[in-house]
């Protein structure tokens, strides 16, 4: 019984420490992760069949000592198969010794899988005597004998690596390197104590040493890079929401530049093609006199005339877009309240206009058109309504004495 506490304390460890990477989700695609998953899996079923030898042991059942013992060796076999495979992939070295122990590996698991066969009918690997004791033979011992040689192997051709790598990875591969010295060092006393779980306990180190310094060591690479890339991430978005700041604002007045009208244009005209009951208005501005203002007053006095003209139109769409899609040109699409008074604030800013007419004041024309359900194909045809109404007005207010274009 006390030869099962090892067992049954190695089992109860690796589900801790690989429960992960034994019954989460992998990548069938990784080499890597199903080469490891597949090695802990062979070993959690070795620990199961060692503690539960002790077991069958102290009941003296044939059997069952027998049969536990059948699994034991395949079990044994399948971790140096997998173990193999794993440090071979993570290696990514394609060397004689790589491929060497790359199919060295599944001929001994074929090999070790038919002497398990023959052992059947002729024991070459173990007996088990009447009394349930256990005798081993000259195959057991050859197998044990490859497994040591395997490790070293596997060991010797990772410590050769290392030499090549530096950092994170160079500790890693170490480590690596470690487990399979570890693992000779314990099959070796296993072949002198077969009643002691000594591969057992070596194992259970060696594979605490590998999940602390080597896959935890890669999950925290694994997220530090990830949150490298999510930081870059980040800044793209801030870099690339700036750089759209910056093209869907007018530096000169800070209303929404031709590039914004677009996307919104763009934006209403597939909602007016799916068929949506839309509600909404376009207005169109032009600031009178910018032309002769740039001519003789010069351009810094013009764009004053802009940013002045521009304050008026956001004071009277004040819950409205306004775009400047133009030199002098300005639209603001009304919608929600703004469209519910437009009649009149088109008024009120006509009434402005010929009031700064007087006062020698920038002066705006301007020109509304209501969006027309089943009319408008798209915004252009609301906006041509507006534009022609601005012209109308403006018309309007150069017979009063504007100044014109």
């Amino acid at each position: 019984m006390s030869y099962s506490i090892v067992g049954l304390l190695a089992i109860a460890i690796q589900l801790m420490i690989s429960h992960e990477t034994l019954f989460g989700k992998s990548n069938k695609n990784d080499l890597i992760q199903q080469s490891y998953r597949g090695f802990l899996l062979a070993v959690l079923v070795y620990y199961i069949t060692d503690a539960l030898w002790g077991f069958f042991y102290d009941l003296h059942s044939v059997k069952l000592i027998y049969t536990d013992t059948a699994v034991y060796f395949a079990a044994m076999a399948a971790s140096v198969l997998f173990w193999t495979q794993c440090v071979v992939y993570n290696l990514e070295e394609k060397s004689p010794l790589g491929k060497f122990l790359f199919y060295t590996g599944r001929i001994i698991f074929t090999f070790q899988l038919l002497a398990i066969l023959v052992n059947f009918y002729y024991p070459i690997l173990f007996s088990v005597d009447e009394a349930g004791g256990y005798h081993a033979h000259s195959a057991r011992y050859a197998t044990l004998f490859v497994q040591i040689l395997m490790f070293l192997l596997t060991s010797i051709y990772t410590l050769s690596v290392t030499n090549k790598t530096e950092g994170r990875e160079k500790r890693r591969y170490r480590i690596v390197g470690l487990f399979g010295l570890i693992m000779s060092l314990a099959v070796a006393a296993q072949v002198l104590y077969p009643l002691l779980p000594l591969y057992a306990a070596g194992l259970l180190l060696g594979c605490c040493m590998v999940h602390t310094f080597v896959v935890q060591d890669q999950k925290t690479e694994y997220l530090r890079e990830l949150e490298e890339l999510v930081q870059i991430d980040r800044r793209k978005d801030v870099e690339l929401n700036s750089a759209k700041d910056l093209a869907f604002k007018d530096p000169l007045t800070g209303v929404k530049s031709k590039y914004a009208y677009l996307e919104k244009e763009n934006q209403l005209n597939q909602m007016i093609k799916e068929g949506v009951a839309l509600q909404f208005a376009v207005a169109s501005c032009d600031v009178n006199g910018l032309k002769m203002v740039n001519d003789t007053l010069g351009h810094r006095a013009g764009d004053e005339l802009l940013r002045s003209a521009c304050k008026q139109i956001c004071d009277a769409f004040a819950h409205s877009p306004v775009f400047r899609i133009g030199g002098d040109e300005f639209a603001v699409i009304l919608d929600g309240g703004d469209y519910e008074a437009r009649h009149v604030i088109l008024t009120s800013f006509k009434e402005l206009a010929e009031e700064n007419l007087k006062e020698k004041k920038a002066v705006v024309s301007v020109g509304m058109s209501d969006f027309i359900l089943g009319q408008d194909s798209n915004v252009q045809d609301v906006f041509a309504r507006a534009d022609a109404n601005m012209y109308e007005h403006k018309k309007l207010l150069k017979s009063m004495g504007a100044d014109g274009r």
